[in-house]
């Protein structure tokens, strides 16, 4: 499908990596450690925000990092045609021809260094890499500002406003 939202991207990828990756195990550790309802729910959802741009920031390195500094195959989410925000940005913002293409390469399993390449240029072009890029960012900020009034001062706070700050500035 290539009718997919932005909205719709950031439910699904809130649904798959978010929760388990960032809020679950955040707010079970509050848990464990005492916390008070107000500081598990602060975690979670700072566990939430940074899940979620931290995901969104794995899908900009898959495109537009460093193939060495990849753990995965570098631009296989191209050739897999996954519909990351990145790519349903550009699927909302392009049109014509550019489109077109877009979508072509998506559902043919490209392999091909330059028509990823082209590919990328087209995201960058669209504004999406951009956008997805702030989109990450924003979530940090308002993860760490939401910490920051919920959760007194302390090492352990420290740590996970560095954590969030390397989430997005792992392309940097």
């Amino acid at each position: 499908r290539y009718d997919i939202t932005p909205e719709d991207y950031l439910v699904m990828a809130t649904h798959k990596t978010a929760h388990y990756s960032g809020a679950v195990p955040l707010a079970i550790g509050a848990i464990v450690g005492g916390a008070t309802d107000a500081e598990v729910e602060a975690l979670r959802n700072y566990g939430l925000d940074t899940g979620l741009a931290f995901q969104i920031q794995d899908d900009l390195l898959n495109i537009i990092g460093k193939e060495e500094s990849t753990k995965k195959d570098f631009r296989n989410d191209i050739t897999e045609g996954k519909r990351t925000l990145v790519v349903v940005h550009a699927l909302h913002t392009l049109e014509g021809a550019d489109r077109a293409r877009l979508v072509e390469v998506l559902s043919s399993k490209e392999r091909d260094p330059e028509v990823l390449a082209e590919v990328v240029e087209l995201l960058d072009r669209a504004g999406s890499i951009d956008y997805a890029r702030s989109y990450a960012e924003n979530l940090t900020s308002i993860a760490k500002n939401r910490l920051r009034e919920m959760v007194e001062p302390s090492d352990a706070r420290d740590l996970l406003e560095s954590m969030a700050d390397w989430f997005v500035n792992r392309l940097k």
